[in-house]
């Protein structure tokens, strides 16, 4: 369900805390300090219904844009949405969690995190956002915010599950290559892994191992994969259809790189094809894959 405008302006406004840089701590960078001061600030006003004090907060033309695409302009319009929210909903309260700030330049913050207000009764209403701060003479002022609504509970089950077919055992075999797989979930089902061997005639036998899960700052599936010859790399996916594209990125044991993007074709549950374009290895362009038909292993 859409959350209200003044609920919404409610939870942007929460993130008044200037926050911490991710590596160092609230009490080692200038961001830093300047988190602590205005995360207590903003909250103490918050969770008192202060709207003088939160006013004292803001830019005068502030832009506020919500998660629908709602454009609430100037620090008035905000404050006056704050005032209605609080007259419906007293008792809640506000909790920060901060991912990054920085300073852009000396007179210009930028903030992105979690806001959450907890209603009396114990509902919890959860935004993402972020901010830009400016200073004006000792203040620091809210200049605009940007809203979007975090990704749902279930979105790594819903983005896993397209992939469940996956999950078994599969194998190709041609005159010179054989490649054997076998998918599974791990415990809980965040993750799926891909174990794979890959025997060429005159080679030794090359394993690996991929875990594909789910990243909820991107919004997309992301995969990391490791061989037995000490090579890493990963990959981003995007399904179109019954196609998967995958975007890899890879390192050679001796340290070479290479691009490529593989073209995952489901046909059925029991057959699809497998093809590997756009490949570079040290920024030389390489000739593609031809594509190959993957079946499973009864």
């Amino acid at each position: 369900m859409k959350k209200t405008l003044l609920a919404l302006t409610l939870t942007i406004l929460s993130p008044l805390l200037f926050a911490q840089a991710p590596a160092a701590g609230p009490a080692t960078t200038e961001a830093g300090k300047l988190a602590q001061a205005r995360e207590d600030a903003y909250t103490a006003a918050f969770n008192r219904a202060d709207l003088k004090a939160l006013g004292d907060l803001y830019e005068e033309d502030v832009q506020f844009t919500t998660d629908d695409g709602a454009l609430i302009s100037g620090r008035q319009a905000v404050i006056d949405g704050l005032a209605k929210y609080f007259a419906k909903s007293k008792g809640a309260k506000l909790e920060i969690a901060v991912e990054a700030a920085r300073l852009l330049t000396p007179d210009v913050l930028a903030e992105n995190g979690f806001s959450t207000v907890v209603s009396a009764q114990g509902n919890r209403d959860v935004t993402r956002y972020a901010m830009t701060y400016v200073k004006k003479g000792d203040h620091w002022l809210i200049a605009q915010i940007d809203e979007s609504a975090p990704p749902p509970a279930d979105a790594a089950a819903q983005a896993l599950g397209e992939l469940a077919w996956m999950v078994g055992s599969w194998k190709d075999e041609s005159p010179t290559l054989t490649v054997e797989t076998k998918v599974a979930w791990t415990k809980s089902n965040h993750f799926l892994r891909r174990s794979f061997s890959v025997t060429r005639a005159g080679s030794n036998t090359i394993e690996g191992t991929e875990i594909i899960g789910y990243d909820p700052v991107a919004g997309h599936l992301r995969s990391w994969v490791f061989d037995s010859e000490g090579g890493f790399g990963e990959s981003t996916w995007r399904q179109e259809g019954n196609k998967w594209l995958t975007n890899v990125k890879a390192t050679a044991p001796d340290g070479g790189q290479s691009t490529s993007q593989h073209v995952i074709t489901r046909i059925d549950d029991n057959k699809y094809t497998w093809e590997s374009v756009n490949r570079t290895h040290n920024g030389e362009v390489l000739p593609n894959l031809d594509r190959i038909e993957v079946v499973r292993v009864p």
